[in-house]
């Protein structure tokens, strides 16, 4: 993947032109969009705001023309490009103004539970419409089940949705952070840096949000309310980078390789252990785990 990035690096052109064909590609290969967002991420990084808005506005026009040519919908691809390079500009000029990936991550936070808000203020019957679109597309396979498992698999796919609505924009952000990783990952690599290795080990986001989100995850649990309960989402998926910058540390500092793989395996299988990695990212801000490792270590 580095030579896709330093190939990127060499011009105003040679951006544009990485970035349309991923760009193009994420149309058929979803997965080609992180490594689009992660290339739009270094640009901003390392060139600044303005070259990452021309190589972003190139690569606009390319993927929206493509996305007529398929599928008659110019704003398909209008749509795509902005949802896929907007907040990684975003975070990506945070990132760039401030040196910080701490901060960076607190203030994504924000924005990102200021679009929960919007989506359960403008949609909320988002879930609703969600419900009956997946309905529709396994309306075949509902035809040929008796009445009482039709009733079964639509109050399923109903709760299906409804949490999938609720940690919507908790997955997209998680998302976008480790696509800007990616993006300081590359930068860091290209100048033969330790610098992102350092920004993640010391990621802290601070006792005022670990408050917030232990605050919103009482108000959660009293209120039962779904906004708060996505807010919450949002802030415990911030808190995990943390949680995994503690674990990563910790592996480092042991040479524990196989406890950090086993960790991401049990990540994947099991959602309680990303929750309990997030939680130790919240606590970490009194306890300070990684100063207690240093100090054992010059014991």
């Amino acid at each position: 993947m580095l030579f896709i990035a330093r190939y990127a690096l060499k011009s105003p052109f040679h951006a544009s032109t990485v970035v349309s064909i991923l760009a193009i590609l994420s149309l058929f290969v979803p997965l080609v969009s992180v490594l689009s967002g992660a290339i739009v991420g270094l640009i901003i990084l390392t060139q600044g705001l303005l070259s990452g808005a021309r190589a972003l506005v190139v690569s606009i026009v390319g993927i929206t023309v493509v996305s007529y040519l398929v599928t008659q919908s110019p704003a398909l691809g209008i749509t795509i490009g902005l949802v896929q390079w907007v907040p990684m500009v975003i975070l990506a000029e945070i990132l760039r103004r401030t040196h910080s990936m701490s901060f960076t991550l607190v203030g994504g936070m924000a924005i990102a539970l200021l679009v929960v808000v919007a989506q359960y203020v403008f949609w909320p019957d988002i879930d609703k419409l969600w419900a009956e679109y997946v309905q529709l597309m396994f309306q075949n396979v509902a035809l040929d089940q008796p009445a009482m498992q039709l009733e079964q698999l639509q109050s399923g796919m109903q709760e299906l949705v409804h949490w999938m609505v609720i940690v919507l924009v908790a997955v997209m952000y998680s998302t976008f952070i480790g696509t800007l990783m990616a993006s300081r990952w590359f930068q860091a690599r290209l100048a033969d840096s330790k610098g992102f290795r350092d920004e993640f080990y010391n990621i802290k986001l601070g006792k005022g949000a670990a408050i917030a989100t232990v605050l919103m995850a009482v108000l959660s649990l009293a209120l039962k309310q779904d906004l708060l309960l996505a807010m919450l989402m949002v802030m415990m998926a911030t808190f995990l980078y943390q949680g995994l910058a503690i674990v990563h540390s910790w592996s480092r500092r042991g040479k524990r390789k196989g406890w950090l793989v086993l960790l991401y395996v049990m990540m994947v299988i099991f959602p309680q252990v990303v929750a309990a990695t997030a939680f130790l990212g919240v606590i970490d801000n009194w306890t300070d785990f990684r100063s207690r490792l240093r100090n054992n270590e010059s014991v």
